[in-house]
């Protein structure tokens, strides 16, 4: 798993969570999943964690499957898959989070 905030991938997802535990599982079943890397990850507030990652679209959506496969036992996860992202998106990543 590689974490690279800078690159420029064909397409993002951002995973959001409930709990460190549940970021742990989304993490280790899409790094096992796809090959794709670790963009950010963030405490959104609220016990909430925001997971992002970039590859391949396919490897995105592999590892999207694969987060809420890992969930399946009623755990809550909401996702977003960027395609192509904008320079917007790109922006918006790196902003600082308020508290």
């Amino acid at each position: 798993m590689a974490r690279n905030n800078d690159a420029d991938f064909p397409a993002l997802v951002v995973l959001e969570v409930t709990g460190m535990l549940d970021a742990a599982v989304v993490v280790d079943a899409i790094f096992k999943s796809a090959d794709i890397s670790l963009v950010e990850s963030l405490r959104v507030g609220g016990g909430r964690i925001a997971i992002w990652a970039g590859g391949e679209l396919s490897a995105v959506n592999t590892a999207t499957d694969a987060a809420y496969l890992a969930l399946a036992d009623s755990r809550e996860a909401r996702s977003c898959i960027f395609t192509l992202p904008s320079d917007v998106v790109r922006e918006f990543m790196s902003m600082p989070v308020s508290a």
